[in-house]
């Protein structure tokens, strides 16, 4: 590209999830970990959705969505970017799932590209485009699945084609916020679903003409998207 630029890069959390509806729904699950969304998750996702597009006249349209490869995330994908108009979702190991046993009880592992239809027929048109990432070692402490998520922000904004949406977790939204609004990093504690934020990333250019990504000067993309409310400790 030349010169300095700008990329946009939104943090959003997957849809409601089925076993936090269905307590049992675990225990008779093959793969307890990845539990899909439910109908009102893919309500709340087409909503965020909407409201990202009619941000866009704003802050800039969103060109390409990356995902955690959890199936909850790439349901809440899909169904974001057939609104914004967008026909490929990436996958990204480096947003996974906090890898600890509490989250994740045995280790994971993802549905192929064949696998997904199976679970969820709305998934056998989309084209997912994984990439090269290793997956995370589990079991994961959170300081290091913390470093994973800001190096990943970091990586993915760097191969960025234009302004991104990355859809993952509530932990990997609440990084995001305390990443770029430098705020404690515990001060976030309750993501609610398909909220998200957003940051302008300033890209320059280093002595050696390197690509410098300094995400201390990142410019606030207005308030955080709220599904329902985004509790910190700071609010309570």
């Amino acid at each position: 590209w030349g010169g300095a630029r700008s990329i946009k890069v939104w943090v959003m959390r997957h849809g409601a999830r089925v076993d936090e509806q269905e307590p049992g729904w675990k225990d008779r699950a093959p793969r307890p970990y990845d539990p899909p969304i439910t109908e009102q998750g893919r309500d709340q996702a087409r909503q965020a959705a909407m409201m990202l597009r009619n941000l866009g006249t704003r802050e800039g349209v969103i060109d390409c969505i990356m995902a955690s490869p959890f199936l909850r995330c790439l349901q809440t994908a899909t169904e974001v970017a057939s609104i914004l108009g967008i026909d490929r979702i990436g996958i990204d190991h480096g947003l996974c799932e906090v890898l600890q046993k509490r989250n994740v009880s045995m280790r994971p592992t993802y549905l192929t590209d064949h696998e997904l239809p199976i679970h969820d027929p709305t998934l056998a048109n989309w084209n997912f485009t994984p990439n090269t990432e290793a997956s995370p070692e589990w079991p994961e402490d959170l300081v290091h699945a913390r470093q994973r998520f800001n190096e990943s922000f970091t990586r993915i904004a760097s191969r960025a084609p234009g302004n991104i949406l990355l859809v993952a977790h509530g932990d990997t939204v609440a990084q995001f916020v305390s990443f770029t609004r430098r705020v404690p990093e515990d001060s976030v504690y309750s993501v609610p679903p398909c909220s998200a934020a957003g940051a302008e990333l300033q890209v320059t250019l280093g002595q050696h003409g390197e690509s410098v990504y300094d995400w201390s000067k990142c410019r606030l993309l207005g308030d955080i998207l709220v599904m329902d409310d985004l509790v910190t400790q700071d609010s309570r």
